[in-house]
């Protein structure tokens, strides 16, 4: 019953706090959102299912004492059940993000069927100077320019298949910022992890040709990296890229295209190269490393992105996206529907397929609804 408890709380709690806040100050602003996530995996050669269920609740708190001074807290608050408890050892303890240094989480209950967990996202204070501005605390860094894949994004490495969590994680940094002009800044980044593996890094940005470019140079848990990034226009299409090296001698590099087709036509198509990537087919699965970081963006060598969405109506869309590694021979397909039920309300259907050496070796399936306040 404790469960059923900490869903209520989530559920009723958290939006009445937010339609409080929002209306008695304006320097206060509580926001958030509440997720139910359902998913089903199928594993064919093993001929078995996987049945899980997700309540994830998210709690924005910001606070501006000054003009220029913010302080913001988030908080992630999730309840897990379903078969996963029971086949994955130590549930629990892997749901701490790596980037983080400070632990700042706790099970509020850590029971064989569910478990609550709660995470400290983001604590930070903003402060601008002028010029300058300074960011202390958990904070998420995005350097990344392309789409899906962003080998300049050194802090905070986007797993696509993660599909319930596009904040992304956090790191536990320092980050000033200096305008030279309203096209240009250099940027200053320090963090460190929970193994004590820091990272540090100076972007410089520049508008130049109608193109945005970011050149990046820095230690990456004690290799030298240096990067370059690009985003701008090909006639009507867009065009962004990155690289990124490292002083081992990997070398990541991911480009694309997309464009906006009359009637609501979006397409994008993308490629990665690795160059510590799988390069052969493997035997078995567990070979295939999808534990993505700045340095595994994907586990093949030589990787391709095909995506396209449509809105249908104001209220309907449709995506498809799809990858495909030739030489590890895998491929992903993941197609999905979004309803807008109101404003405030979503429904997602997401379903993920996966094929490795022309071998259908598993699919999830996802119900998911959102309640944004």
């Amino acid at each position: 019953m404790k469960w059923l408890s900490v869903f209520f709380c989530l559920c009723f709690i958290s939006p009445l706090l937010g339609q409080d806040s929002t209306t008695t100050t304006k320097n206060w602003s509580i926001t958030g959102y509440i997720k139910a996530l359902q998913n089903i995996q199928f594993d064919p050669i093993n001929h078995s299912n996987n049945s899980n269920q997700l309540i994830h609740n998210r709690l924005r708190f910001k606070w501006r004492p000054k003009e220029n001074l913010q302080f913001s807290l988030e908080l992630r608050n999730r309840v897990f059940t379903g078969n996963s408890l029971h086949l994955i050892p130590n549930y629990a303890s892997r749901l701490r993000n790596t980037s983080e240094n400070l632990n700042l989480q706790v099970a509020w209950i850590n029971e064989p069927d569910v478990i609550f967990h709660t995470n400290v996202e983001r604590f930070y204070v903003d402060w601008k100077e002028k010029k300058w501005t300074f960011r202390l605390g958990r904070q998420r860094i995005n350097w990344g320019i392309n789409t899906l894949w962003n080998p300049n994004d050194l802090f905070n490495t986007y797993n696509f298949l993660d599909v319930d969590y596009e904040e992304r994680p956090g790191s536990d940094a320092i980050k000033t910022q200096y305008a030279i002009s309203d096209f240009s800044h250099v940027e200053m980044v320090y963090s460190r992890s929970f193994d004590r593996k820091d990272i540090f890094a100076l972007k410089y940005f520049i508008n130049q040709w109608n193109y945005d470019f970011q050149f990046i140079a820095g230690s990456y848990r004690g290799l030298g990296t240096w990067g370059l990034g690009w985003a701008g226009n090909i006639k009507d299409a867009g065009f962004k890229g990155e690289a990124q090296y490292f002083s081992d001698g990997q070398i990541n590099i991911s480009s694309g295209l997309d464009y906006m087709f009359p009637k609501g036509w979006y397409l994008n198509a993308g490629f990665l190269y690795n160059s510590e990537g799988l390069n052969e087919s493997v035997l078995v699965w567990p070979q295939v490393n999808l534990n993505f970081s700045a340095k595994n963006l994907m586990p093949a060598k030589y990787n391709f992105l095909f995506m396209f969405s449509k809105e249908i109506s104001p209220l309907l869309s449709v995506s498809m996206s799809t990858v495909y590694s030739p030489r590890l021979n895998l491929f992903i397909a993941i197609p999905s529907i979004r309803y807008s039920l109101s404003s405030q309300i979503d429904l997602d259907i997401i379903v993920q397929n996966f094929f490795l050496n022309n071998t259908h070796i598993g699919d999830m399936g996802m119900l998911r609804g959102r309640w944004s306040f």
